[in-house]
């Protein structure tokens, strides 16, 4: 068995709301963690298509 942990990605579409927040840390428990923020001015999407093929699990929120 591996000791490599799990990578998820967390997609914000606007800025979490603390349940999203309780929510979120929940998911990342155990996991290697990373997010991406899509209500900021100009998102880079080239960046986004990257971290999406580097998780095994993506999470989208809105």
């Amino acid at each position: 068995m591996s000791d490599e942990k799990m990578k998820i990605l967390q997609v914000y579409r606007s800025e979490p709301t603390s349940d999203i927040e309780t929510l979120v840390g929940i998911l990342n428990r155990d996991r290697d963690a990373d997010e991406f923020k899509l209500y900021f001015d100009q998102p880079n999407y080239d960046v986004l298509v990257q971290k999406i093929y580097a998780a095994d699990k993506t999470v989208c929120w809105w």
